[in-house]
């Protein structure tokens, strides 16, 4: 986290610099044109004013150091505006939980001690639960909670945010999970994940292996068919300069429908082991939301032979999908996987669902096609200035 307006544009240079080294497919120049260096937004998000203070000298911190999982448990739990709660690197096992929030000039501080040996947060169990949950429902709905320099994994989901607004997840590892990693939902607004590594995802389910999932699907909307009832107005996320990928199984990013506004800028995405052959999560975004922008994005196809097209825009409820801007990406495509052919495919994958894990072979007919965006919803969505190599005119667009 930046602790002073001068020290922010440092931090996000040397994320950028550093993004150079360590994120294979990265460019700096290219990350960082769309995110304004002053505040770490993208740059078409119009602030609200009631974004958390970018200047932390500025609070009044009550540090809280903990050096266990319970203790972590505990200051979890009794957390309150300008808590600042610092976790020595080291294992920490659980499920944990936080469900107060802080205030914009006072937030909640989770914090690493060490950004050289960050603590692992393990929650233990791939087919079950979440490592950190941020969830404001008892509360009403919480809000202002900095999350930085830890490194979550097994549970079923890395970290979830439900009902929580201006939540930040920065410099986070977020790997070996069941599912997905990172999951904003229920009604969750203007948050952020940014700098930030996301790697082997759907170890239990490779359906539902998506890098950061926002929103929920129509199903899950209240009056919807299953027992579970989410808000689905999971508006304003910015998903800034990560690496998402390898083996993300599924999606890197899913929008879905019932959520609008999101900004994914300057993210590096690597399709090597993704393979959701079953339910069409074989592209970097999936765009079912609307007014979403993607730009200054680099994916790499990374020889694997599943993967299908770098965006897609497809409605899976009425009245969204629409109004999407995806501009400045570059994509690199191994074409030598795609002809005009089906090709029959034989694979295992993990299936898990219940609670009960599942290993299943499975048979399918796959006909990869590479386009750079695939638009199956109508004129509204803006495609313009992204570059594929190997260079195809004929595969850039195709839609309305």
């Amino acid at each position: 986290m930046s602790l002073t307006l001068s020290k922010t544009k440092l931090s996000f240079a040397i994320a950028i610099a550093i993004s150079s080294l360590y994120f294979p497919f990265s460019n700096a120049a290219t990350s960082s044109s769309g995110i304004d260096s002053s505040t770490g937004y993208a740059k078409n998000y119009k602030p609200t004013g009631d974004e958390m203070i970018l200047n932390f000298d500025k609070v009044s911190w009550n540090t809280v150091k903990v050096d266990s999982a319970s203790e972590l448990t505990s200051a979890l739990y009794n957390a309150s505006a300008g808590d600042k709660i610092v976790i020595a690197s080291g294992t920490y096992r659980g499920n944990f939980k936080l469900k107060t929030g802080g205030t914009q000039n006072k937030p909640i501080w989770i914090v690493g001690e060490s950004t050289s040996n960050m603590p692992y947060l393990n929650g233990e169990d791939q087919n079950n639960g979440t490592t950190l949950a941020i969830d404001g429902e008892d509360a009403g709905g919480i809000s202002y909670i900095y999350i930085e320099n830890i490194k979550v994994n097994s549970a079923r989901t890395g970290i979830a945010v439900d009902q929580a607004d201006y939540v930040t997840i920065d410099n986070v590892e977020v790997y070996n999970v069941g599912q997905s990693a990172i999951h904003l939902r229920d009604g969750s607004e203007y948050n952020i994940v940014k700098n930030s590594y996301i790697h082997d995802t759907g170890l239990y389910n490779v359906k539902y292996g998506e890098g950061v999932y926002i929103g929920s699907d129509y199903t899950k909307w209240p009056g919807g068919s299953s027992s579970s009832e989410y808000d689905p107005a999971v508006d304003y996320a910015q998903i800034l300069n990560n690496k998402i990928g390898p083996n993300v199984t599924a999606e890197h990013i899913d929008i879905k429908e019932g959520s609008s506004y999101a900004y994914i800028i300057g993210n590096t995405f690597d399709a090597k082991g993704m393979n959701d052959i079953l339910n069409g999560g074989l592209s970097f975004i999936d765009f079912k939301g609307n007014y979403a922008e993607a730009a200054y994005n680099i994916g790499d196809q990374n020889n694997n032979e599943y993967f299908e097209n770098a965006f897609e825009i497809n409605e899976k409820s009425s009245g969204w999908g629409s109004y999407n801007d995806i501009h400045n990406n570059t994509v690199t495509f191994d074409d030598k996987y795609y002809d005009d052919s089906s090709v029959s495919v034989t694979i295992t994958l993990p299936l898990g669902s219940g609670g009960k894990a599942n290993n299943a072979k499975t048979n399918d007919d796959i006909k990869p096609t590479h386009w750079v965006v695939k638009n199956n919803v109508d004129t509204t969505n803006t495609v313009s200035n992204n570059t594929r190599i190997k260079e195809d005119k004929d595969k850039m667009y195709t839609g309305f």
